[in-house]
């Protein structure tokens, strides 16, 4: 199995203690404390949610799939990609293509792995970003309280779509651009 970048230790910054805040079902929040390298000891806090797969389904017509909700963390309408969490015991592979079937109705032809990265400096999870074709249309399934609309765009047009929605939408603009860069897109 994979260690996760925040399981790795460096010997100039030992963890001297981990301490798990808060959990819910949908995340844990705690703080290690760390020793820097002048020897004085700080607290660093973290997020952790469940790691996530992002998909990027590409239809038989050049258009990219794409769901559009209201975020009401955010308090934003928000367009982007088919994602969600990976399940206990499951790979992401598969929880790509389960997310993209019960966000949109989608099922997955070809899937490839694109790359994995962490999102955010506070935040401890890992989005791996796949690419799909050859998907065929269903009816989504999603989970109770998701509220999804599935559209679909010009893959061309992609990153322009995204952009303007005010505040961009920064989960979908790093797979986007990891997707154009290995000339996926």
């Amino acid at each position: 199995m994979t260690t996760e970048p925040w399981e790795r230790d460096d010997p100039a910054w030992p963890v001297h203690d981990a301490v798990v805040a808060w959990e819910t079902p949908f995340f844990e929040g705690g703080y290690d404390v760390v020793e820097r390298p002048d020897g004085e000891r700080a607290n660093y806090y973290w997020l952790q949610p469940s790691n996530a797969a992002i998909v990027l389904a590409v239809t038989g017509d050049d258009e990219l799939v794409l769901v559009e909700q209201y975020r009401p963390r955010l308090r934003a309408h928000t367009i982007g990609l088919p994602a969600g969490g990976i399940e206990a015991d499951e790979e992401p592979a598969a929880a790509a293509r389960r997310e993209l079937r019960e966000e949109t109705g989608y099922r997955a032809g070809e899937l490839s792995y694109v790359e994995s990265y962490v999102p955010s400096g506070w935040t401890r999870y890992v989005r791996h970003v796949f690419f799909v074709t050859g998907v065929e249309p269903g009816t989504p399934t999603p989970d109770d309280g998701e509220f999804v609309e599935t559209t679909t765009a010009p893959v061309d047009e992609i990153l322009d779509i995204v952009r303007s929605r005010g505040a961009v939408n920064g989960l979908a603009l790093t797979p986007l651009l990891l997707a154009r860069e290995d000339g996926l897109l």
